[in-house]
């Protein structure tokens, strides 16, 4: 069975980015690096160069992440890949992940094999109470976060592939929910457990007391990813109402504004982009 990695890069750290190829790459085959138009590539591609089974693409400006797993897909899909994982620049797997995945893959119905991932910022008191969710072992999910996955190649095919227009996120859940709607599931393996961030977390203060934003996971974002995130969660939900409420997600967003005020600045520009996002995915057609 021929398995090889995809890793879309933008502005990584360097140190990190090699954590994360030291831990896949004798897993497989075969890694396609593909690269956002980093500010430093020079030293991305330094690195690359250190390994003998890894391919950098630099892509000619910032498609996200859509369009570059698209781009290294294709790339796999020609040396005949039957699975590809698809990884962060960040994310770092155990040395027997790959292993732990294709014990189930056996189940022939199965579009997506993903292990679960633990985020660096939780504490462990927070690990304990997640693993204690995480039963069984091996469970049918219809979303998970891109990174991590195991994605079958034809599966990958018949769906042609990511949405390029949604450009980064929600990426991933627009993607898990066509595999469903065509047969496919997602299965998680809760005891591949693998290291990933999600955002720079924001802690708690008075202020996210009186805005009553305490017992919530806080992130903050640039204006950019504020745009796409709001955009395209209302975009996901109205194609896939069956998988959730797009009248409840945009109450969601309206109350998700409110988290700006604790961001860091430009909070006005956060906001005004969060606020065209939403109109952006209400008449999205």
């Amino acid at each position: 069975m021929k398995i090889g990695s995809v890793i879309v890069t933008f502005n990584p750290n360097i140190e990190q980015l090699r954590q994360v190829l030291d831990a896949i790459s004798t897993q497989v085959i075969q890694i396609e690096v593909i690269d956002n138009h980093s500010d430093n590539f020079e030293p991305i591609s330094m690195l690359i160069n250190l390994y003998d089974n890894v391919n950098l693409l630099r892509l000619d400006a910032n498609r996200g992440i859509a369009k570059a797993q698209n781009v290294g897909f294709e790339v796999l899909g020609q040396d005949n890949c039957e699975w590809v994982l698809t990884l962060d620049q960040d994310t770092i797997v155990p040395n027997n992940y790959i292993h732990q995945l294709k014990e189930i893959m056996p189940i022939d119905d199965a579009g997506i094999i993903t292990g679960a991932y633990v985020d660096l910022k939780w504490n462990t008191k927070k690990i304990k109470e997640i693993r204690k969710v995480r039963r069984p072992n091996i469970q049918a999910v219809d979303e998970e976060i891109s990174s991590g996955n195991l994605v079958l190649m034809d599966a990958w095919r018949k769906l042609n592939g990511f949405d390029e227009e949604l450009f980064i996120d929600y990426v991933d859940f627009d993607f898990d929910y066509r595999l469903v709607k065509n047969g496919y599931k997602l299965y998680r393996v809760n005891s591949a457990e693998f290291q990933h961030e999600i955002g720079s977390q924001i802690k708690d203060s008075w202020l996210t007391k009186v805005l009553f934003l305490s017992k919530h996971e806080l992130f903050d974002h640039s204006s950019m990813r504020l745009y796409y995130i709001n955009r395209n969660r209302l975009i996901v939900r109205r194609r896939y109402p069956e998988f959730g409420s797009p009248f409840r997600m945009f109450l969601r967003e309206l109350l998700n504004l409110r988290e700006i005020f604790v961001m860091s600045f430009p909070k006005m520009k956060k906001m005004k982009c969060a606020i065209v996002g939403i109109v952006h995915g209400l008449f999205y057609r």
